[in-house]
């Protein structure tokens, strides 16, 4: 009933989107939209080695610990914060295509911020603050046994630092704050499986709370809604393109991918190098 209810609210937010720009527009950045998604999908990110070895439950406690943390810092922590930022840098529409069309863009960041925030998944009753996918992950460190203290003595590495100021860096412009969103949805659809594999190898309990609401809506045993978030920053990237210049953002969406791509490698590598478990 929640997905056909708001994919129904997808189709008419579609609708007005398009009307707000010309066909020929709209024609031109679905074209450029999809050779961005088909470059991204090349990526040697998505084929990382590293998906196998937690797949298969290689990594010991220490080193899933130390990923957890890592990941926190690089992603999880700052993405409600930038999925707030593209809602308010959706001002930018109004003057650029029509006065108000920024609410269309909003209310479709709304459905993944109103996911994030936990109130689609409330059953019977139980809608609380704590199901928001944050408060989720911080009792999967819990669980993992890491401690505030162990936090707060955690030195980060340069590659997730490089991750989340390369975010950071886009909240000043809504095209681009789409794209490395959508590039961000589409490496936790990646990803989250190998993550919540590697985790229950460890005897924690998945299946509720975090890895239970990410990955994609067609797996069963979870409650996630990635695949159409994704779909829908595509969109909005699609509805934007135009206004920015497409060889930046193509290489920004690159540039991101390479950032992913050398944050998994040293998660990977950490016991074989001098970086602290």
């Amino acid at each position: 009933m929640y997905l056909s209810h708001h994919n129904l609210l997808r189709q008419d937010t579609t609708h007005l989107l398009r009307q707000s720009i010309s066909h020929k527009d709209w024609l031109g950045n679905s074209k450029e939209v999809e050779s961005i998604k088909n470059e991204i999908k090349q990526h040697q990110l998505f084929n990382h080695s590293i998906i196998e070895k937690l797949n298969q439950g290689e990594l010991s406690l220490p080193h899933v610990q130390f990923i957890h943390l890592e990941y926190q810092h690089s992603i999880v922590e700052i993405f409600t914060d930038a999925l707030l930022m593209a809602q308010f840098q959706a001002k930018q529409l109004d003057e650029k295509i029509v006065s108000s069309i920024k609410m269309q863009s909003r209310f479709l960041l709304s459905l993944n911020i109103i996911d994030e925030f936990g109130l689609s998944q409330g059953k019977q009753g139980n809608i609380t603050s704590l199901n928001a996918h944050f408060c989720l992950y911080k009792k999967v460190l819990v669980d993992l046994g890491i401690s505030p203290q162990d936090e707060l003595n955690h030195q980060y590495t340069d590659e997730s630092q490089n991750l989340r100021n390369y975010l950071e860096s886009a909240y000043e412009s809504y095209p681009m704050l789409i794209l490395l969103l959508a590039v961000a949805e589409q490496q936790v659809i990646a990803f989250s499986s190998a993550l919540k594999n590697a985790v229950e190898h460890l005897g924690v309990d998945i299946k509720d709370g975090y890895y239970y609401v990410h990955g994609t809506t067609e797996e069963d045993t979870k409650n996630a809604s990635d695949d159409l978030h994704e779909n829908d920053l595509w969109l909005l990237l699609t509805h934007s393109l135009h206004l920015s210049s497409v060889p930046d953002l193509k290489q920004a969406a690159l540039d991101y991918c390479n950032y992913w791509d050398s944050f998994w490698s040293k998660m990977s590598n950490i016991e074989n190098d001098n970086t602290r478990i």
